[in-house]
């Protein structure tokens, strides 16, 4: 019978102590989070940097969604054209010179 892919990834402390640098080289080389066990229970998980980076660029795509849908359902609509006019003076505000860009894309 064929090992569970979590299984494989599960990782006593000592264990993990004692071979840190292999835990980290394998955690590049495959991707998979390595789950650090205590006392036969998940302690902690490390996972790759891109991982977390994923992860946190997702929670708070969420976050905008959900937050987009409630002042939906408040009937807080915002129309383009004053989310443009944000973003124009956002990037006048910031010294930014890319706000030709942006009027190229809002034509579009």
């Amino acid at each position: 019978m064929k090992q569970p892919a979590i299984s494989r990834s599960l990782v006593p402390v000592k264990e993990f102590r004692a071979n840190l640098a292999e835990c980290i080289g394998r955690l590049d080389q495959d991707g998979r989070p390595i789950v650090i066990t205590q006392r036969g229970k998940a302690a902690a998980v490390l996972v790759h940097p891109a991982v977390l980076d994923q992860l946190e660029d997702e929670k708070e795509l969420v976050h905008k969604v959900l937050r987009g849908l409630r002042e939906h359902a408040a009937g807080e609509l915002v129309d383009d054209e004053e989310v443009w006019d944000e973003i124009d003076s956002i990037l006048d505000a910031g010294g930014m010179s890319d706000a030709d860009e942006v009027d190229s894309r809002r034509a579009g």
